[in-house]
């Protein structure tokens, strides 16, 4: 069975290959256009269908999550399929016209599509709750499902009241001047630990009407009233407030709607996992694994960009019937050839020499700066190793050098850090591994103090020897300097998606203070080492 599932609409979207359950290749649209939230499909496809590991002639079935970019994939009955939709299916099967012939088609709702996704991350395990909560969906901003019998049930449409679910933090980050951006959700959440709940910021916005969700008039008029009143006046101290006092407001209400789901036995709660860009909520995530005493399932690439994968797992767990296999978070891209790093490097006026692990071990204890880049990108927005600017976080000034110089971000903005999984078991005994960076840690007192958050906690990644390459630079780093994890950023410039090729490493970061870029087994001196 080979399918192409694609996200071919809206932001983030992309292209991904199947092959017997297996991911076989992805991209998102972003990482080759340098567009952040591209709406290009057709790139991608292109892309995709380009790569010798892909079928083209022997594609099975197309999935495609909602909305569907009907130019691109041409089904006939497409009006049918989002009519069925509209009245509750959570797929419909049709044909789409595609590479000069028909091929069966699976339209997957949009929310289905996230469930399906986190639910893979719960490897299915019977009873989980699958929560998707996100700023718009085809149907709903937020969704309830159930994994019964193998299959996804639908449970609760809209549970959440609008401050619990992603339209609320986009409605605070556009009342705090930040704009309409998708991104702006992740901006704004870094501010609440600089703020204090208050109990007059929560009395009025528990009042607000809950129809601000769906009239655009009452909205701005409830924006306008709110921007009057001196709680939320300008200025950083009062915002902090108020996005302290959101965040209360939302990790309680997600953990209410939990609540009344989650099975209980004797033996502790039933799995959950979490799907949509919400999922992204690092203090909600880290509440309710505290409140559940178990592990939460959260795809890497939890926001629309995990629809070039969910659309294809729904339609191969629950229309063909195969089991979809567990895939790496290292999916996205093909990674690139050392032809093609050493014209970029030779392009920027640089000069690449073999990778020797001593020598950057050596430039990070000395308070460099290293971009690292090796095979596949990362899947979704966070970098895991392989698109990932590293630096030390016990060098005073690291976080501003590299958050707001080399990156140019808002001065607030949080840093994580990646250590070896024995180093986190060390730290934190007992406590479930965080390979994703999707939950924080209360960091011991002089642990990577320039990856501390102003509330004293730091978004951790936990690395096992498996990625051998940015493993083994940890270990040595902490033989030269003591220091048992390295601050890990993603690795793009301002306004700009994670660079996916050295051409885009060298166009964002080449005339910057990197000390050192590397790319899989060459590496090269910046212009601020020479």
């Amino acid at each position: 069975m080979k399918v192409l599932s694609l996200h071919s609409a809206g932001h983030d979207t992309g292209v991904a290959y199947f092959e017997d359950g297996r991911l076989v290749f992805a991209v998102e649209t972003e990482r080759l256009t340098r567009v952040k939230h591209d709406h290009r499909s057709d790139v991608a496809l292109r892309h995709v269908l380009e790569q010798e590991c892909v079928d083209t002639d022997g594609i099975d079935l197309v999935a495609v999550s909602t909305p569907v970019r009907s130019g691109l994939l041409r089904i006939p009955d497409l009006d049918r399929a989002l009519e069925r939709i509209g009245a509750g299916a959570l797929h419909h099967r049709t044909v789409c016209e595609m590479l000069g012939r028909r091929v069966e088609c699976v339209v997957v709702t949009h929310e289905v599509s996230h469930a399906a996704l986190a639910a893979h991350y719960a490897d299915w395990e019977e009873g989980t709750v699958v929560l998707v909560n996100e700023g718009r969906g085809q149907l709903t901003r937020s969704s309830l499902f159930r994994v019964t019998g193998g299959a996804l049930e639908w449970v609760d449409k809209d549970p959440l009241p609008w401050y619990g679910n992603g339209f609320g933090w986009t409605a605070i980050g556009y009342l705090l001047g930040f704009g309409p951006s998708p991104s702006v959700a992740g901006k704004v959440m870094a501010m609440g630990g600089y703020g204090q709940p208050d109990p007059r910021i929560r009395e009025q916005l528990l009042s607000v009407d809950p129809e601000v969700m769906n009239d655009r008039e009452l909205a701005e008029r409830v924006r306008a009233d709110l921007a009057g009143r001196p709680e939320f006046a300008p200025g950083f101290e009062t915002a902090s407030q108020v996005v302290a006092t959101f965040q209360e407001m939302f990790t309680e209400a997600v953990r209410a709607v939990l609540d009344r789901h989650v099975t209980r036995t004797d033996a502790g709660v039933g799995p959950i996992a979490l799907g949509g860009g919400c999922a992204l909520n690092i203090v909600a995530n880290s509440a309710l694994r505290e409140e559940y005493g178990r592990d939460v399932a959260i795809p890497p690439a939890c926001g629309d960009a995990g629809h070039l994968t969910g659309a294809g797992l729904y339609a191969l767990a629950q229309v063909a019937g195969v089991k979809p296999e567990p895939f790496s978070v290292y999916r996205n891209g093909g990674g690139e050839s050392r032809a093609a790093v050493l014209e970029a490097v030779e392009g920027a006026g640089l000069r690449a020499v073999p990778y020797d692990r001593s020598a950057v071990a050596g430039v990070l204890a000395g308070g460099g700066v290293v971009a690292l880049t090796q095979g596949a990108a990362e899947l979704g927005p966070r970098a895991l190793g392989h698109r990932s600017l590293l630096g030390s976080p016990a060098v005073p000034g690291m976080r501003e050098r590299m958050s707001e110089k080399l990156k140019r971000r808002e001065w607030f903005r949080p840093l994580g850090a990646v250590m070896r999984d024995e180093r986190f078991a060390g730290l934190y005994p007992g406590r479930a591994p965080s390979p994703y960076m999707l939950f924080e840690y209360r960091l011991p007192d002089g642990i990577a103090p320039e990856a501390r958050h102003v509330n004293g906690t730091c978004r951790i990644q936990t690395l096992g020897p498996e990625e051998d390459r940015l493993y083994g630079l940890l270990a040595e780093f902490e033989e030269l300097s003591g220091v048992p994890a390295l601050i890990n950023t993603s690795l793009n410039g301002p306004g700009k998606p994670i660079a996916h090729t050295a051409r885009d490493v060298l166009g964002d970061f080449a005339r910057t203070d990197v000390d050192l870029f590397v790319f899989d087994d060459l590496m090269v001196r910046g212009a601020a080492a020479r």
